[in-house]
């Protein structure tokens, strides 16, 4: 009896044991997934840079990096503008706007240019790969004064672009432009002269790409004296063709007197793409 008893009433031991089997082997499933997050939530917390402070290396190269974007990328747009003011049956409104747009763009490159100088300088030094035979202190000196004189040559060519803007005829504006060729050409020759002496072997500057790097930009700088002398003629026939209005002839001497420019624009690029090229493969 009592085993037609035991036949008859529901093991619940075994039901107990068989039933949650699903559940437990999705809870595993569900703790396996929470254990691989929690991982790679850790793994990305202990990653190289995030959390940490930004180094003074870390906001150089920010720096540079920013200022070859706005070189290159809005030079490119100043570039395209001068073709758009000289398109045949533009009205004069038009074109003094766009000439006013390709002259503000215009001022980015300049400052960029300007403010390369002591934030590659500064890059090559806390690197360590350059200056690093000399004295720190006298280097750190040399480095603070590049840099406060990179400041106020830009200060000087906001300044001069805004009066420029107005109409203004200030004849401290003269002396300015005179100053202003004068620093590139210090700029090219020093960096010229530090990037050969570096490439032959001698220089303060360490890895030979570097050196080339150094090489370039003041070649770059020499391209930008040649675009400051090829407008000589464009200026004064974009004034004429803007003042008078436009004619075959007018519109022909504006395009005839910009096609100069063309080789030193496309040198400063190329010589841009090269440098990146180079701190990016180092050769």
């Amino acid at each position: 009896m009592s085993d037609g008893v035991d036949a008859r009433v529901p093991n619940y031991s075994t039901q107990r044991n068989a039933v949650p089997h699903k559940h437990r082997r999705s809870d595993c499933a569900f703790q396996q997934a929470r254990r691989r997050l929690s991982e790679a939530a850790n793994a990305a917390s202990h990653a190289p840079g995030i959390g940490d402070e930004v180094t003074g290396h870390d906001a150089l190269l920010i720096v540079h990096i920013l200022l070859l974007v706005a070189w290159l990328g809005i030079d490119v747009g100043v570039f395209y503008s001068s073709f758009v003011m000289r398109r045949p049956g533009l009205s004069t409104d038009a074109r003094t706007q766009v000439r006013h747009v390709m002259v503000t763009l215009d001022l980015a490159p300049r400052l960029s240019l300007i403010l390369m100088v002591p934030v590659g300088l500064g890059l090559a030094n806390v690197t360590g790969f350059g200056f690093s035979s000399y004295d720190s202190g006298v280097v750190a000196a040399v480095l603070w004064a590049v840099a406060l004189g990179a400041v106020g040559w830009s200060v000087a060519t906001v300044w001069a672009f805004q009066r420029r803007s107005v109409g203004s005829d200030h004849a401290a504006l003269a002396i300015f432009g005179q100053a202003d060729v004068a620093g590139r050409v210090v700029v090219a020759a020093g960096f010229l002269v530090l990037g050969v002496w570096s490439v032959a072997g001698a220089g303060p500057l360490a890895p030979m790409w570097l050196a080339w790097k150094a090489t370039i930009f003041g070649l770059i700088v020499v391209a930008g004296l040649w675009i400051r002398i090829a407008v000589r003629k464009y200026r004064p026939a974009l004034a004429d063709l803007l003042e008078q209005g436009e004619s075959p002839e007018r519109l022909d001497a504006v395009n005839r007197s910009i096609r100069g420019v063309y080789p030193a624009v496309l040198a400063v690029w190329s010589g841009l793409i090269v440098m990146v090229v180079l701190s990016v493969v180092r050769p």
